[in-house]
């Protein structure tokens, strides 16, 4: 039975998991032999430490936003840094101790510090099993491992020019835009009523203190729907406006009935993370950003503005009356439109069932040289035993 080890890396609800639970369960579809096993490497590493990491980052981005955007473009955009230096003294030995227990066939790294060490110990010697690197946001960081790695699954074009440029071969990059579940097929818009209907999310923490500033001038002309995530007490207050306008929905975990509210949208309201973006480019659904966290949402977002896949909106202006005004001009849908064809153009793998038939087709087949000698032993001892 060959073994496919899955790393993100921490426990939190994010882009690194839901690619990676996507990508298993096309495994699973193809192949039940297939062992697929997701670690989130932080919590196998210390479960203390990943809580504390996890609420350190937190505060970090929504506390002191300014000194984690100096710190990302400081650390995690250059290749060599103190870091990554730090990084390896103290998590390289525990990646060897993952890698030796699970044994995998094929390792995919969804998170940039499992790449990195994973990169480390194959130059090492420590593992020949090929490394496949699955890029969750629309650029490249200074942390991922590339020297070793066998092959990476990037989003964009340009993506893969970078790559190539430093030295990767270029049958090893793919382009697959974001990775995301199947169950996003192309969009299919639902009978409905005359009002715009606008879908807002903020991630699986939910909006925090963007809410107002979106719906604080709501109209009858437009209905509501608000990704709460895990923020019940968004939940609680939008459940007691009352407005039959604005629906409230705490945090979905089912594809498929995400993909029937993008059915249900003309329109998203949400941050520039790169699965939510990634799922409505693929539903072809304009996409309007209402705020932008430190780090790797500022560097999303100069992509996705540059290239003309989102609107940014202006907190200072009632937000729906812009989004009407973009929603009613004509040459601004079509221009985002061609934005998002343009984006999709250039595909190479187009799902997850794509990329797993690919993974199993070049790493995953059993050796026939293993199965002839399979097939002698198998005799040598019927032989033996006459």
């Amino acid at each position: 039975m060959k073994h496919v080890l899955v790393l993100p890396l921490f426990q939190m609800e994010s882009g690194h998991h839901r690619t990676a639970d996507a990508l298993i369960e096309a495994f699973h579809k193809q192949d039940p032999d297939i062992q697929c096993e997701k670690v989130d490497f932080l919590s196998y590493a210390n479960t203390s430490l990943e809580k504390f990491t996890s609420n350190l980052y937190l505060k970090w981005i929504t506390k002191w936003p300014s000194a984690y955007s100096w710190m990302y473009s400081s650390f995690f955009q250059r290749n060599k840094t103190f870091l990554h230096s730090l990084y390896e003294t103290l998590f390289l030995e525990k990646m060897e101790q993952l890698l030796q227990e699970q044994q995998p066939d094929v390792i995919v790294c969804t998170h940039s510090f499992s790449s990195f060490l994973v990169d480390k110990l194959k130059g090492y010697g420590v593992t020949k099993a090929p490394v496949i690197n699955i890029y969750t946001d629309f650029f490249v960081n200074g942390v991922w491992g590339k020297q070793h790695v066998n092959m990476h699954i990037v989003p964009t074009a340009a993506m893969k020019q970078k790559l190539i440029y430093e030295g990767a071969d270029p049958q090893s990059v793919k382009i697959s835009g974001i990775l995301t579940n199947d169950a996003y097929k192309r969009r299919k818009p639902m009978k409905k009523d005359s009002k715009l209907h606008v879908l807002v999310s903020g991630g699986s923490l939910g909006l925090g203190d963007s809410l107002q500033s979106i719906v604080s001038k709501s109209s009858n002309h437009v209905e509501y729907k608000i990704l709460c995530g895990h923020n019940m007490e968004l939940f609680d207050h939008v459940q007691t406006m009352k407005n039959p306008n604005i629906t409230g929905m705490s945090y979905i975990t089912e594809p498929e009935q995400m993909n029937h509210l993008y059915n249900w949208a003309d329109a998203l309201i949400t941050k520039p993370g790169g699965i939510t973006v990634g799922e409505a480019i693929k539903k072809m659904l304009p996409i309007f950003v209402h705020s932008v966290l430190p780090g790797q949402e500022e560097k999303n977002m100069r992509y996705l503005e540059g290239e003309g896949l989102v609107f940014r909106l202006d907190p200072n202006r009632p937000v729906e009356h812009q989004v009407q005004t973009v929603m009613n001009d004509e040459s601004t849908q079509f221009f985002m439109k061609k934005s998002r064809y343009e984006f999709l153009r250039n595909i190479d793998v187009s799902s997850c069932k794509e990329l797993a038939s690919l993974l199993t087709e070049a790493y995953l087949q059993e050796n026939q040289n293993e199965q002839l000698q399979f097939i002698d032993d198998l005799f040598s001892k019927l032989y033996k035993s006459l």
